[in-house]
């Protein structure tokens, strides 16, 4: 079984970024074993904590350590990425040579109501992940502009969400199995 974490970057209420999340973990393929990794109760990240990492954070690391890869599911802020997901980067990463994310394999996906969903905070986090030792999925690619028929059920493109969701899990599975075997 492929163990396989899921981060959501949003901390709304009402998540569009929740919903995709939820979508996707439903379309997993067989093989694989979701768990959300929650992002909500971490404090914020300061270099004055890596000589005594607070509990929520020591705890975050360990259930990271414990999967086989990563996915992030993540809205966009100011076309940038979310302050909660630098955060979970810079606990993951932290003390220095205590970080869990180097060489954990990692695909991400997000929903905006713009037209280009999150492309803008997808590449950013594509040129900073790689320099931090995380292999990340290419393609396909997960960003989703969402509209009123997005999530609504049995709409035409909620049906193709749907599909699309386990096209990308699909690949997302295969992609982080490739790295175990590697590993």
């Amino acid at each position: 079984m492929t163990r396989i974490g899921y981060l959501v970057g949003s901390f709304a209420e009402v998540s569009l970024n929740r919903q995709l999340a939820e979508v996707l973990v439903a379309e997993a393929p067989g093989r694989a074993e979701t768990s959300e990794i929650d992002l909500r109760p971490l404090p914020l990240y300061d270099r004055h904590l890596d000589d005594a990492f607070p509990a929520e954070m020591t705890a975050f690391k360990e259930q990271v350590a414990a999967v086989d890869g990563l996915l992030l599911v993540s809205p966009e802020h100011n076309k940038g990425v979310p302050a909660p997901v630098k955060n979970a980067i810079d606990i993951l990463t932290r003390p220095p040579k205590q970080g869990v994310l180097s060489g954990v394999p990692m695909g991400l996906a997000g929903a905006s109501k713009s037209r280009f969903g999150t492309l803008s905070s997808q590449t950013q986090l594509r040129g900073m992940l790689p320099q931090l030792g995380v292999p990340l999925m290419g393609t396909p690619q997960m960003t989703v502009q969402v509209t009123d028929e997005t999530f609504a059920e049995g709409a035409a493109g909620a049906e193709q969400l749907r599909r699309r969701a386990g096209h990308y899990m699909e690949a997302l599975t295969a992609w982080i199995e490739q790295h175990a075997a590697r590993g």
